[in-house]
């Protein structure tokens, strides 16, 4: 295709009665393009006229013309690409800047960096778009911001991007609370946003705090973040605006953002967080007791995340071992009586309190788990994971099969196991197969059993078959039919 028959299709482009197959003919020609027309057609004025009213369809085709030769052409990036994203970024219609964005996002996903400059179009134009791919544009910046955080245009324009509503500000407070989580080192530089973000979450405005406060938790991922959050005195700020407050009839919005703050809180620094925020822990506790099934499916969440280290089961042992023994008592019967929505959450509680955070596993820890398991059950057995591995439905047999794997990685567990009648026929029973990948799952775990050196001989016998035979196997049934019916 030469540089005239180009213009041509460019032209038809622009008349809607002829678009259509005008843009058909062009991806049909696709590969006779060189990359001098390629340069010709991204420079072109009838592209623009032609995106400015194209359907979502032949948005669909163009993007794939364009961007699939840009990388073709450009797999190391190129200003040409560069400078046709900009102009899609500046332009008046925001389904043209919606473009330029989608062809951002296709250079990020195939590692071609992006330009400062174009970086910053997307901050300044697309950002405060009420319509835009939010996910995608929001996975893009946390992929590319990093490396120009600290650039005095890119800072600028986040603040004033800081200036639009709530729902823009939280894309904002987004994006760097998710670069923070691997970025510690660039707190200094995100100190503007974050300020901003207490400032919407020292307001009146409920549902605003309830949106701010999830992202915030996500600066406790590091210690470096939860130092910060210390220094801005949030743990009291959070204890001060939402946990003491009686009356409030947002309770059941903003009181399950403030335990899961507590519970990251104590998973990042277990012993430092719950020595000097008791109040915090005493919070998680009282709600698990409420006898509201939402609220207590999230303190039991927040039990399970604070127990989930090797310091937070010391802790809760040691310091809160009467209120551990009430909630674990009280776990069978919730969850023989909650419904199936909410048994899993509390089965995954279960599953963070028993699981083991390094090998070799500590006596010390092996001892707690013990003890945690049987002041739940008041037995030597796990027939209450096997009874939660019959109900038919793949979601709680999943659960209880992950909580059966993290059980036996104990000694103590895996003699549970041996102990339970007919869990092992149970679980080796194919004919009860029914998913996918709880099957796969299931095979996975009697594989971990199989080569335990603590199970009878016979036992680990019998698991090391099935494992042989592996996950999907099926017996075939061999009928002889015989002519004349007998």
């Amino acid at each position: 295709m030469d540089v005239n028959q180009l213009e041509s299709l460019m032209r038809n482009l622009v008349i809607k009665e002829t678009r259509t197959n005008s843009l058909d003919l062009l991806e049909s020609k696709l590969a006779d393009v060189d990359q001098e027309v390629y340069e010709v057609m991204l420079r072109s004025a009838s592209l623009f006229q032609f995106l400015a009213d194209a359907s979502n369809d032949q948005f669909n085709i163009a993007a794939r013309i364009i961007y699939d030769k840009a990388l073709e052409f450009f797999p190391n990036g190129s200003i040409v690409v560069d400078q046709f994203i900009e102009r899609c970024l500046t332009h008046p219609k925001n389904n043209v800047k919606q473009f330029g964005l989608r062809g951002a996002a296709t250079m990020v996903d195939e590692s071609v960096g992006l330009s400062l400059n174009n970086i910053q179009l997307l901050i300044q134009h697309c950002l405060p778009m009420k319509e835009v791919f939010v996910k995608t544009l929001l996975d893009m910046l946390i992929k590319t911001l990093p490396g120009v955080f600290t650039e005095v245009g890119v800072q600028e324009q986040l603040q004033k991007v800081l200036e639009c509503n709530e729902t823009i500000r939280c894309r904002v407070y987004e994006v760097v609370c998710t670069i923070l989580e691997k970025r510690p080192d660039l707190l200094s530089a995100a100190d503007p946003t974050l300020k901003r973000a207490l400032a919407d979450l020292d307001t009146d405005d409920v549902l605003l705090q309830t949106s701010v406060l999830p992202i915030l938790t996500q600066l406790l991922a590091t210690q470096e973040g939860f130092a910060y959050v210390e220094s801005v005195d949030l743990f009291r700020k959070v204890y001060v605006n939402f946990v003491t407050v009686e009356v409030n009839p947002y309770v059941r919005f903003v009181l399950p953002n403030a335990l899961k703050f507590y519970a990251n809180a104590a998973l990042v620094q277990p012993a430092l967080f719950l020595s000097r925020y008791p109040e915090a822990l005493d919070f998680i506790f009282d709600k698990a007791a409420t006898g509201d099934p939402m609220l207590m499916a999230v303190a039991y969440e927040c039990l399970g995340i604070v127990g989930k280290t090797n310091e937070g089961k010391i802790f809760l042992s040691e310091h809160q071992r009467h209120k551990m023994d009430a909630v674990l008592k009280e776990l069978p019967n919730i969850l023989h009586t909650t419904t199936e929505a909410f048994k899993v959450r509390f089965i995954d509680c279960l599953i963070n309190l028993f699981s083991v955070e390094s090998e070799p596993i500590d006596n010390r820890i092996s001892s707690i788990t013990q003890k945690w398991y049987e002041t739940m059950t008041e037995r030597e057995d796990l027939e209450m994971v096997q009874e939660l591995f019959k109900v038919p439905f793949p979601d709680i047999k999943m659960a209880a099969l992950r909580l059966l794997s993290v059980i036996v990685d104990y000694r103590w567990g895996q003699l549970f196991f041996q102990n339970t009648a007919c869990f092992g026929e149970i679980l080796l029973n194919r004919s009860l197969d029914v998913d996918v990948n709880v099957t796969q799952y299931k095979y996975d775990v009697i594989k971990k059993l199989s080569e335990s050196t603590t199970l009878d001989s016979f036992v680990c016998d019998t698991l090391k078959r099935y494992v042989s035979e592996g996950a999907f196997y099926r017996k075939a049934n061999v009928e002889v039919v015989i002519e004349g019916g007998q």
